[in-house]
Order: C-alpha cells, then sequence, then structure tokens
C-alpha cells in the first residue's frame, strides 16, 4: 500500500517549488525527510529545493549523500555539475557535465530534454573565454535579483538580459527577462523569444506556462491589429495595417 503521507509531503513540497516558494518547500520536504532521511525523493529534491534558496553547502551535502548511497547516475552527475558550475569549480563542473554524457541512459539518447543544458555547459567549462564570462553572467544575475527585490524592474531587466547574453546557459535569467518583457514591458514577441530558449534548457511547467502565456499576448495582439485595421477609416487603413512607408 503507497505511503500516503510521503506522497502528500513531497507533492506539496514541489508545488511550493514550483511556485518559488522555496521556504515553504523546504519545510514540506524536510517533515518528509524525517519520515525517510535517505529516501531519493528526499535527498535529491531537498537538495534542488535548497540549492534554488541559495543553500549550496546544504544541497551539496544531500546529492553526495544520494550519490554515495545509491551510485553515480546521469542524473546525480548532473546535480553535482550544476551545484559545481554554480560555485565557480570549473574543472570539476566539466568532469560532471561529460562523465554524465558519458553514462548510458545519456549515451542510448535517454537522458531527456535536459540534455540539451549538459551538453551546453560541458562546452562552456571547456572554453576558457567563455567560462570567464559565465562568472560575470552570474555576478549579473545576482545583481538583477538584487534589483528586482527592490522593485528597480528596469534595472533588473537590464542585468538579467546582459546575463543571458554573457552566458547562453543562464536560462533563469532568460525566463525572468522574458517575464518581464512580458509583463511589465509588454514586449509578447521579445518575451517569447527568450522563453522558449529558456524552456529548451530546463523543460518545466513553470516556464511551459510562461511560454504559454506569451503566445496568448502575441495572438491578442496580432488579433487587435487586424480588427484595428478593419475597422480604422478606408484613408487610415494603409498605416494600421502596414505602419508608416
Amino acid at each position: 500500500m503507497p505511503d500516503l503521507v510521503s506522497a502528500f509531503l513531497e507533492r506539496m513540497g514541489l508545488n511550493a517549488y514550483v511556485g518559488g516558494d522555496y521556504a515553504a518547500a523546504e519545510k514540506w520536504f524536510r517533515r518528509l525527510e524525517r519520515r525517510e532521511p535517505d529516501s531519493i525523493r528526499v535527498l535529491r529534491d531537498l537538495g534542488v529545493v535548497l540549492l534554488a534558496s541559495g543553500d549550496r553547502e546544504g544541497a551539496e551535502r544531500l546529492f553526495r549523500r544520494e550519490e554515495a548511497l545509491y551510485g553515480p547516475s546521469y542524473h546525480r552527475h548532473c546535480a553535482i555539475a550544476d551545484l559545481a558550475y554554480s560555485l565557480g569549480r570549473r574543472d570539476e563542473a566539466r568532469a560532471r557535465y561529460e562523465a554524465a554524457l558519458a553514462e548510458p541512459e545519456a549515451v542510448a539518447g535517454r537522458a531527456g530534454a535536459g540534455r540539451a543544458l549538459v551538453e551546453l555547459r560541458a562546452a562552456l567549462c571547456a572554453d576558457p573565454g567563455a567560462w570567464e564570462r559565465s562568472r560575470e553572467a552570474a555576478t549579473r544575475f545576482a545583481e538583477a535579483e538584487a534589483a528586482q527585490a527592490a522593485g528597480r524592474k528596469d534595472e533588473a531587466l537590464t542585468a538579467f538580459l546582459a546575463a543571458a547574453e554573457l552566458d547562453p546557459s543562464q536560462w533563469p535569467a532568460l525566463n525572468n527577462a522574458g517575464s518581464s518583457l512580458l509583463n511589465d514591458k509588454a514586449e509578447p514577441g521579445r518575451a517569447l523569444e527568450l522563453l522558449e530558449r529558456a524552456f529548451a534548457l530546463s523543460p518545466s511547467a513553470t516556464i511551459a506556462r510562461n511560454v504559454q502565456l506569451a503566445r496568448e499576448a502575441l495572438a491578442r495582439a496580432a488579433s487587435a491589429r487586424a480588427t484595428a485595421a478593419m475597422t480604422a477609416p478606408a484613408g487610415a487603413r494603409r498605416s494600421v495595417k502596414d505602419g508608416p512607408a
């Protein structure tokens, strides 16, 4: 019989994580940890939550414990590689990404949609110039988050765009910039381009929803232009439909 309480705790933790409430997500997973401290779903998912909330040391302890208990795998290499990448440990990140790509599931094409990010980051780690730009990108991303928290939306958008330009694997910057362009700037076309790039690297439900919202906004804008063109006076239709000469 399935453990309904544990399943409930896991679902609540995942829901909080997807919603960006990392404190609540950690609370739910800590409760699950007390029930099954060495389960994969605790070690991996709580580690991901801690990494997202900035507790890199806590995340590393859990990721390495999972590997010690269950052995290396594609996803375990990736988790430790992402951690090393975020901490600026280039050699370890590169070795782990390359080890992930050498795992049987990756070789056989069963690694899933996240493989694109792994391949990209392995290449970035192998290129000294790209690696240095990725470190600058991390600084710009931190500046963007600080500006966003302070309500300086334009400054945050500029920094998110800079981070994504410096490091093409910076899917959080792509997602945040796209969301800002969509919600604050009413630029669904630019937003969709960035959000689709983010989704290609991190195909999460949250980013998928943002992509959908951008597409819907773009469709509404196109419909509004078409309606305006049809209802405008005859002499004004060319400017509405085609724009200025």
